[in-house]
């Protein structure tokens, strides 16, 4: 048996291998399949581009020009940090959801580096790397972390936030709790919804030192430091961030209220798919030894007291909030995992212990290769390759389908011709608030009006998700312009899909009308940001 020290010396290593191989399974070629995904990558194009432009006389004014060129930027909506730290990424091997991926991937290493340094104080090295691997390699926490998606890349600030509080609880200095409150805070700049974790830290303190928490200066220290370097999120979150703020307090589309007993159960109802059942149940069991005192031996009451906050304080924060997905709550997958290691190590002898660690990491693994792969569409990459090499120089290419994100990541992963602008057809047809189940407003433009825009607005070509969202009128529209003379179908590319994505094909359109220079003033509605702009293009 390797001894706990070697383990200790090999574990960035096995870490960093066990990454890799997990991140074979990642969609690469501009295949992005979450609509939020490749709007998350190009807002690090954007700071990239931004920093290379430098408009110091006019930065918000680059930022609309930028949106009208590239319509799927989201810059504000979302806190900035993940996107501050992939710009030199891209600066330094180009744009692409490759490069988007490894700094994904960079976060996932440092989040499984993390977490197993977190189990290291309470399991032996092999039993906290294999409880690693349960969390790490679990079904929801690799789906959405082999994607361009911020919950990893705030997981791992997160958990490296929550070593340094253990260290602190420890007696291992003052600079460990400021260091996790610097850490909290920058996991709160990748993603707000960590924030609920400084509440588990309160209960702690408050519980282990009572009174004599309030009257210790480094407390007071912490607080102020928080307050003031959240101060500039909560400012964006305030004036950009309605949308985030409409999904805690209500949205007309939540799955189950949250007023409701299914709403407060929603959540407990995905452990199960998110861990696999036999961590679940380990979990469970984990819990309730922990209720009765069972694991006094294994954590004091301070550690049961800081794992059961986390879990309670992040329980309780997520099922408040109406938007209920199930990714939301990977935040709180840690404390259940060490729960059924623990488990295991009450119920198992130190003779079978070792095995069963392993078997149950083993089947976390494959329950994700083979029953939760990643998905992908494709098909954007090449339509936007086709549109590069026909389409004239300064010229825009209109997009109408689903997956609008994804199309104009792959326009301007195209270096080669930064003259090209995307204009979205939902936006010149409709006005939808922020997605289309909360609301949609059809505008009046009729077909000859419809086909004179896109020839003042310089557009050459149309790619065009067939039957997309066909059944509102002003989309009919758009497809019988599109089935005039004035259009001619020039290519059809396939989108192949790991799963039933809404489209097959994307077919490419050439417009055979008078096109104008493009030279117009263009009308965006920001329903994300709640405001309209009209810019001259």
């Amino acid at each position: 048996m390797i001894s706990d020290r070697s383990h200790d010396v090999l574990m960035p290593v096995l870490l960093a291998l066990a990454v890799a191989l997990l991140f074979i399974g990642a969609p690469m070629n501009g295949a992005f399949d979450w609509s939020d995904s490749p709007r998350h990558a190009l807002n690090g194009v954007f700071i990239k581009d931004l920093f290379v432009a430098m408009p110091l006389h006019d930065p918000s004014g680059f930022a609309y020009a930028y949106y009208a060129k590239y319509p799927a930027l989201t810059i504000l909506f979302y806190p900035p940090l993940f996107y501050l730290l992939s710009a030199p990424f891209y600066a330094l091997f180009g744009v692409s959801q490759e490069t988007a991926l490894l700094v994904v991937g960079l976060h996932y290493l440092m989040f499984a580096w993390g977490i197993w340094r977190l189990f290291r104080f309470w399991l032996p090295s092999y039993q906290a790397l294999t409880a690693t691997v349960m969390l790490a390699a679990a079904p929801e926490v690799a789906f959405w972390g082999r994607q361009v998606m911020l919950e990893i890349p705030a997981y791992a600030f997160m958990i490296w936030s929550a070593v340094q509080f253990i260290r602190y609880r420890r007696g291992e200095g003052n600079s460990c709790l400021y260091w996790s409150i610097v850490l909290l805070g920058l996991a709160m700049y990748t993603k707000i919804s960590t924030g609920f974790l400084a509440l588990a830290y309160c209960v702690t303190l408050l519980a282990e030192q009572r009174g004599a928490m309030l009257r210790q200066r480094q407390h007071w220290i912490a607080l102020v430091l928080m307050l003031v370097g959240l101060t500039p999120l909560a400012l964006l979150t305030l004036k950009f961030g309605q949308a985030n703020v409409q999904s805690v307090s209500g949205i007309a589309d939540a799955a189950v209220s949250r007023h409701s007993i299914q709403g407060w159960l929603w959540y407990a109802r995905q452990i199960p798919g998110q861990l696999g059942w036999p961590v679940a149940l380990l979990a469970l069991a984990g819990l309730l030894l922990c209720a009765t005192q069972r694991l006094q031996d294994r954590m004091s009451s301070g550690d049961r007291m800081f794992w059961f906050t986390w879990l309670a304080c992040g329980y309780v924060f997520f099922s408040a909030i109406d938007l209920k997905e199930a990714r939301h709550s990977i935040f709180i997958l840690a404390p259940l995992v060490l729960l059924a290691v623990l488990a295991l190590r009450a119920l198992l002898s130190e003779r079978w212990l070792a095995s069963a660690c392993t078997i149950l990491a083993v089947a976390v693994i494959l329950q994700t290769i083979l029953g939760r792969p990643v998905q992908y569409v494709g098909g954007y990459a090449a339509s936007a390759d086709y549109i590069a090499h026909h389409a004239p120089r300064n010229s825009s290419v209109l997009f109408s389908g689903y997956r609008d994100g994804s199309f104009v990541f792959n326009m301007r992963a195209r270096d080669d011709r930064p003259d090209l602008s995307v204009v979205r057809a939902d936006k010149l047809l409709l006005s939808v608030a922020v997605r289309r189940e909360l609301g949609v407003k059809e505008k009046e433009l009729s077909e000859r009006d419809l086909a004179n825009r896109i020839n003042e607005l310089g557009i050459h070509y149309v790619v065009a998700q067939p039957h997309f969202w066909t059944d509102l009128e002003a989309m009919r529209r758009f497809e019988r312009v599109l089935a005039s003379p004035q259009f001619k179908i020039v290519a059809r590319i396939p989108t192949p899909s790991n799963y039933d994505a809404h489209e097959k094909e994307l077919v490419i359109y050439q417009n055979l009308g008078k096109v104008g220079s493009g030279h117009t003033q263009l009308e965006l509605d920001l329903p994300i940001i709640g405001r309209s702009l009209k810019i001259q293009k």
